[in-house]
Order: C-alpha cells, then sequence, then structure tokens
C-alpha cells in the first residue's frame, strides 16, 4: 500500500471529512451536489466520470471528502502530493466555497511540506467563469492567487453544429459531404457491449497514428474503463462502420448541469472526413435526447496548435481561459 495513504487515513481529517476513496456508486452523491451548486460547474475535467476514472491509474489515488455540507475531491499521488482537481459542489456563495477551499487548503500545504510539494497548487484546475466567482469572495485575495494554464477550454453552440449554416462552417460542410459521398456505405449506430473488442482495436490504431501527434492527451488509464462502464455512468458512445467495421468512436455526456460533454474520440485517419463526422452525428444525438442543451464541452486544447485549429472549425462560442489556484500558506 502506498505510506501516503497509510499516513492520510491515521490523520484525523481522513475521520472528520468522512474521506473514503471513490467508487462508481458515488455517481448520484455528485450528481447532486453538482445540481446544488451555484457555481457555474463546468470545467471540463470536474465531472464525475472523469474524476472517477482516476480510480484506474496506478500513479495516484482520488478521494471523496464532506468538509461544512460540501462534496469536496481530494487526490493523492504516489509520491505523496496532496491537492484538489476541482472545486468543492454544494450549496453556497463565493464566501463558502472559498472557506472551504481554505480548509482543504490548509491542509494539503501542511501535509505537502512534509511530503515535499510546497510550490504545487492547492486546486487545478478551474476556469475562468470559477475563477470569477471566487474572487467575488471576500477571502480570495487573501488567501489565494491563480496562475494561467496553457490552453483554452472550448464549448460548441449545439444548435450552430445542427444547422451548420454561414460561411463560417464551410469546412465542416465540405468534410461530411465528402465523407458522406465516398463512404456511402458507413453507418453511424449506438455503442454495444460486444463491439468492445473492436473499440479497443480503434483506440490502438489512433494511438499508432494521431495519438503520437497529441502526446499531452493522456487517457490511457480512463479510456478502456469507462468504455466498460458506460452504462453505469450514463455516458454515450457513437461507433461508425464501415463494411462491418467500427472506424470510429465518440462519446461523452448530458450533465447535471445541464449542458453537455465530449469525452473520448478515436479512429482511423485514413477516412478523410471521419473525425468530423463523428462530432457532428454526437451533437445530432444530445440534440435529440434534449433539444434545450446549448453547449457541448470538448475540453482544452492544452495549448496545441493542431488541436486549437481543429477545434476552431467548429466555431466554440465559449473559449475559457483555464488556471489553477495557489495558496499563500497564511493561517
Amino acid at each position: 500500500m502506498n505510506k501516503w495513504l497509510l499516513i492520510l487515513k491515521q490523520h484525523p481529517v481522513y475521520k472528520a471529512w468522512k474521506m473514503k476513496e471513490l467508487s462508481l456508486e458515488d455517481k448520484k452523491i455528485y450528481d447532486t451536489y453538482i445540481k446544488e451548486t451555484e457555481y457555474e460547474a463546468s470545467t471540463w475535467s470536474s465531472n464525475f466520470t472523469y474524476l472517477w476514472a482516476h480510480t484506474n491509474s496506478k500513479k495516484l489515488i482520488i478521494f471523496k471528502a464532506f468538509i461544512d455540507n460540501c462534496l469536496v475531491t481530494l487526490i493523492l499521488t504516489n509520491k505523496g502530493r496532496l491537492y484538489m482537481p476541482c472545486l468543492p459542489y454544494g450549496k453556497g456563495n463565493s464566501n463558502k466555497i472559498c472557506y472551504v477551499i481554505l480548509k482543504c487548503s490548509h491542509f494539503c500545504f501542511k501535509w505537502n511540506q512534509i511530503s515535499g510539494y510546497t510550490h504545487k497548487s492547492s486546486v487545478n484546475p478551474i476556469n475562468e467563469v470559477q475563477l470569477a466567482f471566487l474572487k467575488s469572495s471576500i477571502i480570495f485575495h487573501q488567501y489565494f492567487k491563480e496562475e494561467q494554464l496553457s490552453g483554452l477550454e472550448r464549448h460548441y453552440s449545439i444548435h450552430k453544429l445542427i444547422d451548420l449554416h454561414g460561411k463560417e462552417f464551410s469546412k465542416v460542410r465540405n468534410k461530411l459531404n465528402n465523407f458522406n459521398k465516398i463512404y456511402k456505405n458507413a453507418i453511424v449506430r449506438k455503442y454495444k457491449i460486444t463491439d468492445l473488442h473492436e473499440v479497443l482495436k480503434v483506440g490502438n490504431v489512433w494511438e499508432a497514428s494521431s495519438g503520437q501527434k497529441y502526446k499531452r492527451i493522456l487517457d490511457g488509464f480512463y479510456f478502456e474503463p469507462i468504455i466498460k462502464n458506460y452504462q453505469a455512468l450514463n455516458h454515450l458512445i457513437l461507433v461508425i462502420v464501415l463494411d462491418e467495421k467500427i472506424i470510429g468512436i465518440t462519446t461523452g455526456e448530458i450533465l447535471p448541469t445541464g449542458q453537455a460533454w465530449g469525452c473520448i474520440t478515436k479512429f482511423d485517419n485514413e477516412y478523410k472526413g471521419l473525425s468530423e463526422k463523428l462530432t457532428i452525428e454526437f451533437i445530432k444525438l444530445i440534440h435529440e435526447m434534449n433539444p434545450n442543451i446549448q453547449y457541448i464541452n470538448v475540453g482544452s486544447d492544452l495549448g496545441h496548435k493542431g488541436l486549437a485549429f481543429f477545434k476552431e472549425r467548429f466555431r466554440p462560442v465559449l473559449n475559457y481561459k483555464r488556471y489553477a489556484i495557489f495558496y499563500k500558506g497564511k493561517h
């Protein structure tokens, strides 16, 4: 067992904060607390599916905790760093949320002094809308400072991508038209459990080609677990089949916030226009399920020019800056 985990479990806060390692059964708890949250809970990496997927990593342990009636998520790395991967969830204005972060940050700060991670962030990442919420608190500037991260968090307009009207979407329309013309027999359908082996093969194909271009897109610990547990996670998966072979997959969810989330997209890049086809078909699925959903968060471009260029093709309507929050170390 991780020596830092043994130490943490013996610490009084472990019991006081009702800390437990995250499990699949915690989805309902997270959904409830996220719905009650007063700030915009929109950061790509802060939803339950992605947080839970960390339970499959060999480099860390992820916990849930309860502090002042808020649901807090904590990550403990094998090297001993302790931090929050998202803001606390639950009812409360900016002052209450900042006080909860303060309690947790102070503990993490003291803990990380022992493990040797004194210059690391307390919360990482949040987006600019969440930062503005925190800065409205009377205590934020006294105890915290922010540092901008690379890349922008991209949110597409569901309705604009359903319509694809105007010159701004001409490239996407051309890619779709060419794909539909060349691959007339391509079938778009929902994923079936029996597709697992073939979907994993698509992931390997993507990793060997496009995956080398985007080495910072680290999904090795969550790709297969999310696919295997998609039903329990209420996760949506679309595949495109050509000549009885799966050539592409895209996944995501409708979140408790009332917006959508794009998670995994993998495909054989020999089929031109396939990535655009996957994106638009998933948008259609979301719209069919709930026409009131306005946005889909497709994550950050991580400062990668190629990835940013691709995402800009879909004309994101929200481009949020990303930040890490640092505790100043005051008592």
